[in-house]
């Protein structure tokens, strides 16, 4: 509810005007601020930052928490705000050290495993795509999610597969027990998790006035 506050001079009013709780949300967030928008993606852009540097070494291809944040950035932002965020985040990939096992540079997305990081371009914005869905069920809503992060989590798989292949040799059976079937748990796992809680966050959001 909107609270008006009035000045009156000689029971004339001279100035009328929401309240300041409301005019921080009603003005400042939901009339497409360009600085909030930037500010958002620069803090997405930092999750997947520092969730990348995040990794688990297990055979071949170590365990990344990188996909969560890229699938969480997009369940949260959608695909043009998530796409910003990652595209930053890739970026600045090229001169610091922010890839699975402190990579960096052009060299990443040539190696053995660079399919699985250029390919967060695609998987972001299909994700914030089919998050996009309209529901005004939040179960269903979160059940969209977690199955748009899985289809995001297989896109993952497919570019990083061909690329290992393309590189290595190695025939299919061989690429996906090296670098998808020991990742299916964990990844089943992240999917729940950003697919559980984004939804969540967006609603959050929306009832604070910070999102449409």
């Amino acid at each position: 509810m909107l609270t008006i506050i009035n000045i009156k001079v000689d029971n004339t009013i001279i100035m009328s005007y929401n309240t300041p709780c409301d005019i921080h949300r009603g003005y400042f967030f939901m009339k497409n601020n360009k600085i909030f928008d930037m500010v958002v993606c620069a803090l997405f852009a930092a999750i997947c930052c520092i969730f990348s540097i995040i990794t688990i070494p297990i055979g071949v291809v170590p365990v990344s928490l990188g996909i969560l944040a890229v699938v969480f950035t997009a369940v949260v932002l959608g695909p043009v705000k998530g796409l910003i965020s990652v595209v930053v985040y890739l970026l600045l990939g090229l001169f610091l050290p922010l890839f699975s096992g402190g990579q960096t540079g052009l060299s990443t997305y040539a190696n053995i495993t660079g399919g699985y990081v250029w390919s967060y371009l695609i998987v972001v914005v299909v994700v914030g795509l089919i998050c996009k869905i309209p529901t005004k069920n939040k179960a269903l809503e979160i059940v969209i999610s977690i199955l748009a992060c899985a289809v995001g989590v297989v896109i993952c798989y497919t570019c990083g597969t061909i690329q290992f292949m393309a590189i290595t040799k190695y025939d299919l059976n061989a690429s996906l027990a090296a670098c998808v079937i020991p990742f299916l748990p964990f990844d089943a796992i992240k999917c729940v998790i950003a697919g559980v809680v984004g939804p969540l966050l967006k609603i959050a959001l929306r009832k604070s006035g910070y999102m449409k």
